[in-house]
């Protein structure tokens, strides 16, 4: 499968300021990362919402959900950079495909 059937796709999860920084807290997100995971990727994903992200944003967020099995945030990531964001990375067809396997995968366990 290339790319996930509209019906499963999530919006991407913003994450909320707080005097801390950026964080999941009081999202469906919450107590989802560990917290030296969740510094630098709520800092991303902000980049990304606030439409100020670069290449890098878009890459380090999904890399970072990915690595923490958020499978379907991480696709959601990679939808919004396909569709609105800077430089798609060429390998973005063989890791959006990789990406909605994993979703599919979940789905179904």
């Amino acid at each position: 499968m290339e790319r996930l059937p509209p019906d499963l796709l999530e919006p991407v999860v913003e994450p909320r300021f707080t005097i801390d920084g950026w964080t999941y807290a009081g999202t469906e997100l919450e107590e989802r990362f560990p917290p030296q995971v969740e510094a630098e990727l709520a800092q991303a994903v902000h980049m990304i919402c606030a439409g100020l992200a670069t290449a890098w944003n878009y890459r380090r967020a999904t890399q970072l959900l990915e690595g923490q099995r958020a499978y379907s945030q991480a696709y959601a990531v990679l939808e919004t950079w396909a569709n609105e964001g800077p430089d798609p990375d060429p390998t973005m067809p063989k890791w959006r495909a990789r990406l909605a396997r994993a979703v599919l995968a979940n789905a179904e366990a």
